[in-house]
């Protein structure tokens, strides 16, 4: 049995909720089923208070306005959750390295860019990225062995990107 996973598209689509408040539903997949999960956002000045119900099960988090990782938060809650593992309190090293890879690939990129950082099924190049601008459109794509090399190559994409096209800067 293999665990939920959310998908990056779901996460982007998270996104505006999370920034905004209001609800949204998101699904979690995974080879024989998924489930959908109902989310509920209210934001004040410096938190996003965060319920969700999935099921019969239902919990919150409330994070931090701030760090550029709290996409990465809430989706790796949003996992726990419908894995089993929510009550833990503790951080997997996976989601620890996926948080180190964030903060890496966050000093590369630009003031008006969001990167979303994700495992790869590649165990050589076992991290991703997509790097989008406000409006949403894909500045840069890559993938990497740890999270130096991923950093690098967004840095890579994102200036070959803009030698050619400045929207995105």
């Amino acid at each position: 049995m293999s665990d939920y996973n959310i998908s990056l598209r779901q996460v982007m689509l998270l996104q505006n909720t999370l920034e905004h408040g209001g609800t949204a539903s998101c699904q979690l997949r995974r080879p024989e089923t998924c489930l959908e999960a109902n989310i509920s956002v209210e934001n004040d000045e410096e938190t996003h208070h965060i319920k969700v119900s999935l099921g019969p099960l239902a919990s919150s988090i409330t994070l931090a306005r701030d760090p550029s990782t709290k996409y990465q938060s809430l989706r790796d809650f949003l996992q726990d959750l419908a894995n089993g593992r929510a009550e833990s309190g503790s951080l997997s090293e996976e989601a620890i390295a996926l948080i180190e890879a964030q903060e890496s690939v966050d000093e590369v990129i630009q003031a008006g860019q969001i990167a979303y950082v994700i495992n790869t099924t590649n165990p050589r190049l076992p991290y991703g990225a997509v790097v989008t601008n406000d409006d949403g459109e894909v500045c840069a794509a890559a993938t990497g062995s740890s999270k130096e090399h991923l950093a690098e190559n967004v840095r890579a994409k994102l200036w070959i990107y803009q030698e050619g096209f400045e929207e995105c800067a």
